[in-house]
């Protein structure tokens, strides 16, 4: 299987439905609070856990492991962060456009 093809084609892919793929600002707050509250809450349990075992390695892999999922979950757009997409202004007309038209 040759995966250069995927690998090439996919941002075309994307740039094609960029309007759908973005994520929105209250998708962005969400991303950046479940990404807060996962590494402080395995954080936590970590240091809870290496406090009565008197080891620091539970604390490090625990909080090692809600970095990985919290970049799992947060990093990527995935839909549930699209929920509010933001409502444009129609585009102004060019006033230059409309002086020439009249110089005319």
């Amino acid at each position: 299987r040759n995966i250069v093809p995927f690998i090439i084609a996919a941002p075309r892919e994307n740039s094609r439905n960029k309007q759908r793929s973005t994520m929105d600002y209250e998708g962005q707050k969400l991303s950046e609070l479940l990404f807060y509250w996962i590494i402080l809450a395995f954080g936590g349990v970590g240091w809870i856990i290496g406090y009565f075992q008197q080891d620091f390695t539970p604390t490090f892999y625990s909080w090692s492991v809600g970095v990985v999922l919290s970049c799992i979950i947060c990093v990527p757009d995935w839909p549930f962060f699209n929920r509010h997409p933001v409502k444009w202004l129609d585009s102004v007309p060019d006033r230059r456009s409309k002086a020439e038209k009249k110089s005319k």
